[in-house]
């Protein structure tokens, strides 16, 4: 396992806050990963495409190496695990937190899982090995620049398999007006779980849009590139590896 280090990332983290002159990014601690995990209202939601995601992966063939990056709970590799017996999963993520969650959620895949404590920003330092046939994420990358999208998809790329898949279940920035009008559409349907400010986190940006998304798969070699599914703001974008 590689162990967090001090310039970890969080899975949920807000973007860089000026501190002291400088750009230092404010991590989460682990009471905000706990009230992210408790204020979730959409985990019933995406377990669909988190299923359409498998479902497309499995009629492409068989998987045997699965990453799944800011991991989370894994939510996301639990629906692989179950679609590919035969599988083996990597969970990636930098928060304990979350990593007790995952392991909870995982128990019946323990034995198929490796546990890399690691940042998404920089996940290159966790030295992964490259021929993996599928690469997860979720909920995580409306946190990043375009810029920061674009190397993010740039390093995923070669730690892929010629065939393999990089999918994102992910936010999108949809502009005016249709931002602001689904994001009103799909508080009404999916209440918060809690009224006060602190529960979820915080977003000082916005997040890419899925042009961003199809750009940078693009830019990375990537050029077979599909969304699955989409439902207000939230998508699920699939692309192959040529």
């Amino acid at each position: 396992m590689i162990p967090q280090s001090s310039t970890a990332t969080w899975r949920h983290e807000p973007p860089p806050q000026t501190v002291n002159g400088g750009e230092v990014p404010r991590k989460w601690n682990e009471a905000e990963a706990a009230q992210w995990l408790s204020s979730d209202t959409a985990a019933e939601m995406l377990d669909f495409p988190r299923r359409i995601a498998a479902s497309i992966v499995s009629i492409d063939g068989n998987v045997s190496r699965i990453l799944d990056i800011a991991s989370g709970p894994g939510s996301f590799l639990k629906v692989f695990l179950e679609m590919f017996p035969d599988s083996v999963g990597i969970w990636h993520d930098a928060s304990d937190t979350m990593r007790t969650a995952a392991e909870k959620e995982l128990d019946s895949y323990a034995s198929r899982i490796s546990w890399v404590q690691g940042d998404m920003y920089n996940f290159a330092a966790s030295a992964l090995q490259p021929g993996l046939d599928v690469v997860l994420t979720s909920r995580a990358t409306h946190h990043f620049t375009p810029q920061e999208l674009a190397k993010f998809y740039a390093g995923i790329a070669p730690l892929l398999r010629s065939g393999g898949w990089i999918i994102n279940l992910d936010h999108a920035y949809l502009g005016s007006p249709w931002d602001s009008l689904f994001r009103s559409a799909r508080r009404e349907l999916i209440p918060k779980k809690r009224s006060d400010d602190s529960a979820g986190h915080k977003h000082e940006k916005a997040a890419p849009e899925i042009a961003d998304h199809i750009a940078a798969l693009r830019n990375a070699g990537i050029t077979e590139v599909q969304i699955a599914w989409q439902a207000y703001y939230t998508f699920l974008i699939v692309a192959r590896k040529p």
